[in-house]
């Protein structure tokens, strides 16, 4: 008998105490909301097939660096542009031969969440522009040379939280290069694969109240 009334008071008073509890649809909105990202990345920029691939006659790997704006769309979209340079490719056989090579490229990524690690795929096209400093080849001298092409990219990478806010990871991407051609060489088009490690940085603002 002393359990049971025990337990019809019990289920009396739980209604009583929910209506002290503060309805989830009440709560006031976040103040502040993921705008876009920062990011800028270091790595080695690896050519591969043709001869600007050739690994006996072709161009060495160069360091690279990346630089890269964007707008947040929604918790799966962002758009921006990235800047790339790969800072020196020397030529396996001619000693003086290097060329380097800078992109600005609009980009579109489709990102996803698992856990604390973020995976994404990205997707740019923009401008390739190169340049060939002077060189010293048979006892001649070559003069320099530069140009500019079209070109696209095309990658996927996965970051994890890092430190103060940012995340880091690893950027794997495909460069096309669609026409690499000047008065001291032909290379045609060219392709790149590029590993970078990099750290991005979220932006936040806050929301305007109307």
């Amino acid at each position: 008998m002393k359990l049971s009334l025990s337990f019809l008071l019990v289920c009396c008073a739980l209604p009583a105490g929910a209506q002290g509890l503060p309805d989830l649809g009440e709560l006031p909105e976040p103040a502040r909301y993921l705008a876009g990202y920062i990011s800028g990345g270091v790595g080695w920029s690896l050519p591969f097939g043709g001869h600007w691939g050739d690994r006996d006659a072709g161009f060495k790997p160069s360091p690279a660096l990346t630089l890269a704006a964007s707008k947040r769309v929604d918790e799966l979209l962002s758009y921006g542009v990235e800047s790339f340079y790969g800072r020196r490719h020397k030529h396996r056989v001619q000693r003086d031969l290097e060329l380097k090579l800078f992109s600005l490229t609009p980009f579109i990524k489709a990102a996803f969440s698992e856990g604390e690690k973020v995976y994404y795929g990205i997707l740019g096209a923009g401008i390739y522009q190169w340049k060939q400093p002077a060189f010293t080849s048979n006892g001649f001298r070559y003069g320099s040379d530069s140009g500019s092409s079209g070109g696209v990219n095309l990658g996927a990478g996965v970051s994890y939280p890092f430190w103060w806010e940012t995340r880091a990871g690893l950027d794997l991407r495909w460069h096309h290069v669609f026409n690499m051609k000047g008065s001291n060489l032909s290379l045609n088009s060219i392709d790149s694969f590029n590993i970078m490690f990099v750290v991005t940085y979220g932006v936040w603002k806050d929301k305007k109240w109307p």
